[in-house]
């Protein structure tokens, strides 16, 4: 597009608007399209935007219209499927609901007075929001022609932006620029094809001094095609004047037999307070805003709003009235932008909350598992079992304290007072000949008397019965400060231990 070339992509079924005709060609080329999108985005063809109230075909329930006798129509089954058929069932609305399509509707319902629902394009746009009491958006309107616009260089006109740069840009591409003054008062004043005010016939006619920025459309750095329409003849070249080049280049480009694009648009300034109209430079008085309400020599809708293409004015928020000149309470306006805020700031909230709650339950899972881990048939006793916690102490061991015994029952304390039997030596060796794999070694020492004859030995892993053996009566005490051996007993390996604890059941 940039280099002026314009080729349609479908070489077989062709592109609507393409110069070779085709059967029924269904889609414009991509520069097409870009250009359409450039005219919109430049504030061109804004009626496009709204929506007809009026059709000359007779009422269809379908087609995408709300007429006479329908409260609404989201268009064919498959429009309806995507948008608009949990609202309108037949052109009627479903329970509830108050609109199905729309730029104000939402879920069924209007949207609140004053959500933008279409953005200003330009400078010379007017963006439109919402009314409350309809889905339709309100109809797209732009400031009245005469507003300044890019930082003061344009004037509004038409709903767009115009200056000398931006339309040798938009004719030839985005590195051209608009040329220089003296080349619209040197060539334009000659009354020639490279420069004139216009053409009579079969003459061209001369512009007036003041006129020749309203004239023959120059630019600097054009190339040789145009980005849209057509050339139609040679393009200017430069001139030198006093040692300097000067690029004066220009074109007459047709859209048509009588629409020529080489020439300075209506509505571009030509001086301060001038703007071009019929190639003639006027005063910009010529646009006369006294028709809006509330316009004075000194402001516009009384200095709150601006006055649009239709002779209203469109007042700032919290102004209202014809004039703009009432104040108003700040809740007849929504502002979307804050609810959005206000929900960021809320999902914020409940995020992190989620967050700090899972956290916890990560950690309780760990510490849970963790504690799964611990071996609990020799360390820890089963509530409600006194003697589970002792399911693998020696014979002979038995305990003596009620209150040591309360506390074993709760499995508060490790520490008890207990008799145990005093014994020098206990053996290592089971009857079959095999070293204990868990035996006791050592001496209980301590100032206890020594029983003659009375040893005792660890319960065996095997299925028999021992017998204890009977404690003196005059030995208690604490075995945490009488032995001189680590007690409880390691722990056994696992099957051992399953044997013990079923041994201890029986």
């Amino acid at each position: 597009l940039l280099s002026g070339e314009c080729k349609c992509e479908d070489t077989w079924s062709g592109c609507i608007m393409g110069d070779t005709g085709y059967y029924l060609p269904s889609k414009f080329s991509k520069c097409d399209i870009e250009e359409y999108h450039e005219f919109l985005n430049n504030g061109g063809g804004a009626c496009l935007f709204n929506k007809p109230t009026k059709l000359l075909d007779p009422p269809e329930c379908g087609n995408g219209f709300v007429e006479d006798g329908e409260e609404c129509d989201c268009g064919t089954i498959a429009e309806c499927a995507s948008e608009g058929g949990e609202c309108c069932s037949t052109c009627t609305l479903t329970a509830g609901s108050q609109c199905s399509n729309g730029l104000c509707c939402r879920k069924c319902r209007f949207e609140p007075k004053g959500v933008l629902c279409r953005e200003a394009v330009n400078d010379c746009d007017i963006a439109e929001n919402c009314t409350g009491n309809s889905s339709q958006c309100s109809p797209n309107i732009h400031k009245m022609d005469g507003y300044s616009c890019d930082n003061k260089q344009g004037i509004c006109f038409g709903g767009r932006c115009k200056t000398r740069d931006r339309q040798c840009k938009y004719i030839w591409g985005e590195k051209v620029t608009a040329a220089d003054r003296y080349c619209y008062e040197k060539l334009n004043i000659e009354g020639t094809e490279k420069g004139n005010c216009g053409r009579d016939k079969d003459s061209w006619i001369q512009c007036n001094k003041q006129d020749v920025l309203c004239g023959y459309l120059l630019c600097s750095n054009i190339s040789s095609v145009p980005r849209l329409g057509e050339l139609d003849g040679e393009i200017t070249s430069s001139i030198l004047q006093f040692g300097k080049i000067y690029n004066c280049s220009g074109g007459h480009v047709k859209l048509d037999e009588e629409t020529d694009l080489g020439y300075v648009e209506n509505g571009t300034p030509c001086g301060p307070n001038m703007v071009c109209l019929e190639h003639r430079c006027l005063p910009a008085e010529a646009f006369n805003f006294s028709t809006c309400p509330g316009t004075t020599d000194s402001q516009i809708c009384s200095g709150h709003g601006v006055c649009s293409n239709e002779i209203k004015c469109v007042c700032d928020r919290f102004w209202g009235g014809d004039d703009c000149s009432s104040r108003i309470k700040d809740d007849m306006f929504f502002d979307k932008d804050a609810i959005n805020k206000g929900v960021v700031s809320t999902n914020i909230i409940i995020g992190a909350i989620a967050g700090t709650i899972l956290v916890l339950a990560l950690v309780l899972g760990i510490t849970g598992w963790g504690y799964k881990q611990i071996p609990q048939g020799d360390y820890v006793k089963k509530p409600g079992e006194a003697d589970s916690f002792y399911s693998d102490m020696p014979p002979g061991v038995s305990t003596n304290s009620a209150s040591s015994s309360k506390k074993r029952s709760n499995g508060l304390s490790h520490s008890w007072s207990e008799r145990i039997p005093d014994t020098k030596h206990i053996s290592d060796i089971c009857e079959n000949g095999r070293p204990r794999s868990n035996s006791w070694q050592g001496n209980i020492g301590g100032n206890r008397k020594k029983v003659r004859g009375k040893r005792f030995r660890p319960r065996s892993n095997s299925t028999e019965t021992l017998s204890p053996a009977k404690s003196p009566s005059s030995s208690t005490g604490s075995i945490a400060s009488s032995r001189k051996y680590p007690y409880p007993m390691p722990p056994l390996p696992d099957e051992e231990k399953k044997a013990n604890r079923q041994s201890a059941r029986v």
